[in-house]
């Protein structure tokens, strides 16, 4: 049964989709991308995930903003703007792999 996320849960998920592979095409010389979404009765996650060069990922998502790096910023403001979490999972040489969780 095909079911409908709302609108402004499917516009964060396109939002920072979006930006995550534009991300993985401009900065993480990979050869392979990948998204994979799931549907739960309470949540939606979507996970990015590339064979690229990687990245040590901060501390806190925030600090990036300081460093001029805003793409991840602004993905991390979405998220929490809907109550979601947004994880980077990342390691120079191993690729990356972002993971958001919208609760529905």
């Amino acid at each position: 049964k095909e079911r409908r996320l709302p609108a402004e849960v499917e516009l964060v998920l396109f939002r920072i989709a979006q930006e995550a592979l534009r991300n993985v095409w401009k900065h993480a010389q990979a050869t392979e991308a990948e998204i994979t979404v799931e549907f739960r009765e309470d949540a939606t996650a979507i996970t990015i995930s590339d064979d690229g060069r990687g990245f040590t990922p901060p501390q806190k998502i925030g600090s990036l903003a300081r460093e001029g790096k805003l793409g991840m910023t602004g993905m991390q403001e979405r998220v929490q703007l809907v109550g979601g979490n947004l994880t980077v999972q990342s390691e120079p040489g191993r690729g990356t792999s972002i993971t958001i969780e919208l609760p529905v």
